[in-house]
This record gives C-alpha cells, structure tokens and sequence, in this order.
C-alpha cells in the first residue's frame, strides 16, 4: 500500500471523526482509494467558508493584520501607550517607528495567517473541484498570495498534492507578482459576473488585477520603482471593465448593511448581523474609551489619528464629520471625533475631550489624538455587525485609474477622475493634479482603510517623518520573515536587513 500524505490523512480524519464507517477506511486504506473516496464525498461549501474566514482577523484587528501594518506603520494611524495600557511589548510602537524585527510577535501572527488562507485555498483544489469552485478558490489564494507579496516580498507556494513534508517553493518580488498576475487573469472568465461583494467576482478580479499592475513596479524595484506605461494601461482597462459599480454617497459603504445600501463595494469580507461576529468589533473597541457608548459595552481606548491625516481634509468635506443618524443619536458623529464628546442627551462626558496632537508615543494621556468613526456601529446587532469589511470599492479603483493616467502624461483626465471623487463629498474641484494631489486624494478618500503604506511606498514617501516617526531606512520597506519558518524552509531568505 501506498503512503497516504499528510493532507488526505488530515482530510480523512476529520471526515470519519463524526461518522461510524468501517475500520477498514481508517488507517489502512490506500492512497488511491483516500483520494477517490474524498473527491467524491468532501463538502466543498464547509472547505471554500473556511477559506473566506481566513480574510477576517487577516485584515482587521487591533493585532497581526493588514490594517494595522498598512496603517500604523504609514502617517495614518498611531497606537500609543496610555494610562489604560497599550503598550504591548513596544509592538505598535515598533510597526509607527520603523524599528521593527523578526520576532515581533505580530509579525509572525500576520505571516501564519496570510500564510494560512494560502494553504486553505490550496486545499480546497487538492480535492479536484469543478471549474467554477475551482476559479474561485484560485481567485482567492491569489489574493493571500499579494497580501504577503506586498508586506514580506516572499510568498511560499505549493501546488495541490505537492509533499507537505517537502519545503515549499518561495516567489520572490516581480516573479511573484506576474505569477499572481497570470492565476487572476486565468481565472477571470470563470468566476460569476455579478453577485454579493464577500463572494469572488469577476469584478473583484478586476480590481486585484488593477492592484497588482499599478503596484508591479514596486515589487520589481521598492526603492525606486519605474511605471511602465503598459502596466499603467492594464490597471486603465481593468478599471474600465468593472460593471454595475458606481459611486455612491460616501458613508454607504460603511454602514450596517452595506452590501445592499451602497453600489461601490467590489470585495468585502461579510458581516452577517446577529448571526456570527467578525473583527470589526475589535476595530471599535481599539478606538472608543470606556466612556462612549459601543454596541456591546465600553471600548479599550487606544487607537487615534495622527495630525497628518486629520489636516488632510478641508473642514466642509463629509469625509471629515459627517452627523450621521446612526451614530447622532448616541451622542457622536461620523469621521473624526474631536475635541469634547457628549452622551445621546447631549451631555458633556466628564475629560472626554480628544485632542489633535499626540506629543508622546509612551506615556500619552488617554484623550491623546482624533478619532477616526469610519465603520458606523450596529447597534442592532451588538457584538455580530452587519458591517461588511471593505477590501476593496469603486472610488478606491477610479483613484488607481487617475494615477494611472497622470503616470500616462493623462494629467488632464486624471484630475476629471480626481474631481469626480471628491464632487460627491461637499467640496470643490482641484485645478491641477499632481503626484502630491494624488496621494492625498488617496488618503482623503481611503482613510483607515487598509491602503496607505501603500500608497506611500508607490509615492516615494514611506521613508520620511510624521508625528513620532523619524526617516527611516530602505530596509523598512518591507517586513521581516519570522525567523523560524527561514530556518525551516531553505528556500526561504531572510529579507535584507533583519
């Protein structure tokens, strides 16, 4: 007989551990007779949900994720420790300093898990799925696969039913880029043209592509990436292909019931409200103080805005405050909260009184920095929201396409793409557009969204100074690889630096 390889053994033995089959189909069964049986009896559904839980936590917490690295280490957000804690070890102090090593343990928390909705994906084509099933769980392995090409510049990569006991293969910088390139293209006609946002698309796969091409540079070059004009016509073309999206009055996409109330989401991990909680309550809690009303209690009072971000916006911009029903009726609004706070009744809260400037990344009082409201609370369904989790939205795609015109020597169009964006948030066109025009409409319209690392690397900008941060070296611009998966792969290196 021959030897069963860890995934079926693992596969069969959570398919028998609820059953009560033949002993026969345990331990003995031949490896050929395993993978006949599974395909013809595995719940692809159980396998691909599995897959789109790996997006939660992944990409919103107040630990390992994309937000917090994409955040907290740009000029967007800060996390300083306050009377009520936030120290962590130095961890969020080391991701806003740029003074991060291999260790952190948010480091190895990001990479286990992005590395984690890699393998699950995989799985899932291991047992053979059909073609739909198939290009779906390509799309999303795709999408794990940039998360760590953009944070780490090496993605470790097995193809289903390789030897798990084997190391696996690692894609490096521009190689891994058109590796990824290649799978979301291939599967673009296979996913469904139109359906929910949280499920793969074939818009979805359009805005990654969109992604990618308008970030190739980058990863062929971090330091000084040069923009072809073929890439940046790509990123025009997808963005042009997108059906059925358009934009939409800005805090729709942010409610409860997003999905349905705004027309911009193209991928978004689902809020199911009253039925399973996801991260975004994390999110709350990391922001308000213990005397703000959340949804399900106090918050812990931690997270706020740099001054940088905040001065970005002109003060008649909805993005900047907004007085939202939802939240006016207990006692804030949407945006920013500044200065001092009040209850539903309109009482003044006792000290609540947030201030613009964080002057300390140790040792900052507890009203420290503005706070960013960007996902509206639901309060109807207190600690399971309604709130879809927006990775990627229709504004988010116009923006990459006007870049890609400016960087196409399109100035004039890219500004009427610009001026679109803001023409829906109470402010008045620009009259020229500009590198330093762009990332800041970027950071306008996507703050606190995952993006501006980002973007600030693709501007050249990731390395100077802002609030509590001193210019940094080229070795920041990407992170680390824990040290024990460099020990245990040997294709594995780690980055230059660490």
């Amino acid at each position: 007989m021959k030897k069963l390889s860890l995934i079926y053994s693992i596969a069969l033995a959570s398919l028998f551990s609820c059953t009560d089959l033949d002993e026969d189909l345990k331990s003995n069964l031949p490896k050929e007779k395993a993978e006949e049986f599974l395909k013809a009896n595995v719940d692809f559904s159980s396998l691909m949900e599995t897959v789109y839980r790996d997006f939660d936590s992944r990409f919103i917490q107040h630990a390992g994720c994309v937000w917090l690295f994409q955040e907290i280490s740009a000029d967007a957000a800060v996390v300083p420790s306050r009377p009520s804690g936030w120290d962590n070890g130095g961890v969020y102090r080391q991701l806003h300093t740029h003074t991060w090593v291999p260790t952190n343990p948010y480091i190895l928390s990001l990479w286990s898990g992005l590395n984690k909705g890699i393998f699950d994906a995989t799985n899932v084509l291991s047992f053979e799925p059909n073609q739909a099933l198939a290009s779906e769980a390509r799309f999303l392995r795709a999408f794990f696969m940039y998360s760590v090409l953009d944070l780490f510049d090496q993605v470790p990569f097995r193809e289903p039913g390789d030897n798990l006991l084997e190391p696996s293969t690692v894609l490096r910088g521009i190689e891994a880029a058109d590796f990824i390139i290649q799978e979301v293209e291939e599967v673009l006609p296979n996913l469904p043209a139109s359906g929910p946002a949280y499920r793969a698309s074939q818009n979805a796969a359009r805005g990654l592509l969109a992604k990618l091409y308008l970030n190739r540079a980058v990863y062929e070059n971090r330091e000084n990436p040069q923009f072809s004009s073929t890439d940046m016509q790509k990123v025009i073309e997808y963005v042009d292909a997108i059906e059925g999206k358009s934009l939409d009055f800005y805090w729709d996409s942010f409610i409860p019931d997003n999905n349905n109330a705004s027309s911009e989401l193209v991928f978004t991990i689902e809020g199911k409200g009253g039925v399973r909680s996801h991260a975004l309550w994390v999110w709350w809690h990391a922001i308000f103080p213990s005397e703000m009303t959340l949804p399900n209690g106090g918050g812990w009072n931690g997270f706020c805005s740099t001054p940088e971000v905040y001065d970005l916006f002109e003060e008649s911009d909805v993005r900047r405050y907004y007085d939202h029903p939802i939240t006016r009726a207990h006692g804030y609004n949407a945006g920013f909260l500044t200065g001092q706070q009040y209850d539903a009744d309109g009482n003044a809260l006792p000290n609540v009184v947030f201030t613009k400037e964080v002057p300390t990344i140790v040792g900052a009082t507890l009203w420290n920095g503005y706070r960013p409201m960007k996902y509206i609370p639901d309060y109807e369904n207190p600690g399971a929201a309604d709130n879809d989790i927006v990775l990627l939205r229709y504004a988010d795609l116009l923006l990459m396409k006007a870049e890609a015109l400016w960087r196409n020597g399109e100035s004039a169009s890219a500004l009427e793409i610009v001026n679109e964006v803001r023409g829906r948030n109470n402010i008045g066109p620009l009259s020229n557009v500009d590198a330093e025009v762009l990332l800041d409409e970027r950071g306008r319209e996507l703050f606190w969204e995952g993006h501006r690392r980002q973007d600030m690397i693709r501007f050249g900008k990731f390395l100077g100074s802002w609030t509590l941060k001193e210019p940094s070296t080229a070795k920041y611009l990407i992170f680390p690889i824990p040290p024990a998966d460099v020990l245990a792969n040997p294709n594995l290196e780690q980055n230059p630096g660490f």
